[in-house]
């Protein structure tokens, strides 16, 4: 027996305002997740998580982020298809992009944030190599940090943001 039913009667799966709604639902589901693992976090000075457990945190703030992102540009006319082209798939800087050419103001911090976590999130570094010594950094952001990214991505995909 399914525990979640989906059920799409009058909106096909294309449909820029279902995948909208959804991405958006969805993020803010990994959002609530995240807040729930941060609640036990050991920090260190800077307030930055002190375990290497902290990395499923990380992993559902930066998706959060790619879905709300994808959500924003749904909202202002782009289409199913284009987000699933391949230059846009995990690229959180090229969602950025496109939100931005679309004349989306978003913050210095934000774009800081996203800037930091592409990469990672792109490679899938999070999910699958984050512990192997390949010389590359993982970001890391604080909690704090990273909430209010997501918060101001919400309120992006909101119909009344920003003349939309």
């Amino acid at each position: 027996m399914p525990i979640l039913k989906r059920s799409a009667k009058n909106m096909p799966e294309s449909s820029p305002v279902y995948s909208a709604s959804i991405y958006r639902l969805t993020a803010v589901n990994f959002r609530a997740s995240a807040e729930t693992l941060s609640a036990s976090f050991e920090t260190r000075a800077d307030e930055r998580p002190n375990k290497l457990t902290c990395l499923p945190f990380y992993y559902l703030i930066s998706h959060a982020a790619e879905l709300l992102l994808k959500s924003a540009l749904l909202k202002r006319g782009f289409e199913v298809s284009e987000l699933r082209k391949f230059e846009y798939g995990h690229n959180l800087n090229s969602l950025l992009e496109e939100l931005q050419k679309k004349e989306v103001q978003v913050s210095e911090d934000t774009v800081s944030l996203i800037d930091g976590l592409h990469e990672q999130h792109k490679n899938h570094a999070l999910r699958y190599s984050a512990l192997m010594d390949d010389g590359r950094a993982i970001f890391l952001p604080t909690p704090e940090q990273a909430f209010g990214m997501l918060d101001e991505l919400l309120l992006l995909t909101r119909i009344s943001t920003q003349g939309v």
